[in-house]
């Protein structure tokens, strides 16, 4: 599926001056690791979907010294990113070009992974594309796997997006100490705007229940970051 995610100057601009002012950004991630941490502790196998530069698969890797990761994102230059952070674990990090608005089962073998993480990549498709996912990494999930999804989801109501989007302008004018009037809007007239598609949490929590994940839950909230998941 294309979006402006395939551009260099918009996956450039997300690294250097978006993806470390990311409101709770450090807590989501240490809530993504207590998580896995508590259903499965040595995770051998990982996956991470939309790896980006390979943020999140590097704190897997970091922690747990047996794992191996399997990176994917449908863009090449956010690939070459990864190439260049993960380079300390490339014998344990394999990374793909893959557009996971298809099937991930090419990637691995059913019943394969211990635990599988996405970070600000899935809203990008549509709802029903993401429940096909969502299926499809119950699938190769191991029995007592675990799926973490760090993401942007949508607000409730209008009134709280638009809360949303001053909070998280004055966190980007804080992260970057920039101009605010600037910063909000280039954020309001981001290129990959068109690119979200977003659903509300409670009802992707839902989504995977359907299918018959374990411990479906919200395990983290800020506006409209959470972080999501649950386990086979």
């Amino acid at each position: 599926m294309e979006t402006t995610w395939q551009r260099e100057d918009v996956t450039t601009h997300y690294l250097k001056q978006v993806r470390g002012g990311i409101p709770y950004g450090a807590e989501q991630a240490q809530i993504m690791l207590q998580v896995v941490n508590h259903f499965v502790s040595e995770p051998q196998i990982v996956m991470d979907l939309g790896c980006g530069n390979g943020f999140l698969a590097e704190i897997l890797l970091r922690s747990y010294p047996q794992a191996k990761a399997i990176c994917i994102d449908h863009s090449a230059p956010m690939i070459e990113q990864a190439k260049i952070n993960m380079e300390p674990y490339k014998n344990r990090c394999e990374l793909y070009v893959g557009d996971f608005s298809q099937s991930i089962d090419s990637f691995a073998r059913p019943n394969s992974v211990d635990c599988i993480v996405s970070g600000y990549a899935i809203h990008h498709l549509p709802h029903s594309m993401k429940k096909a996912l969502y299926k499809d990494i119950y699938q190769l999930l191991k029995p007592g796997g675990i799926f973490i999804n760090i993401e942007h989801t949508a607000s409730a109501t209008e009134e709280i997006e638009r809360l949303h989007d001053e909070l998280f302008i004055d966190h980007l004018t804080a992260y970057n100490k920039g101009d605010r009037q600037q910063i909000a809007k280039e954020y309001y007239n981001r290129p990959d705007k068109a690119d979200n598609i977003l659903a509300r949490v409670d009802v992707q929590v839902n989504w995977l229940r359907e299918i018959g994940f374990n411990h479906a839950d919200c395990y983290f909230k800020w506006m409209e970051l959470a972080v999501f998941g649950g386990g086979k």
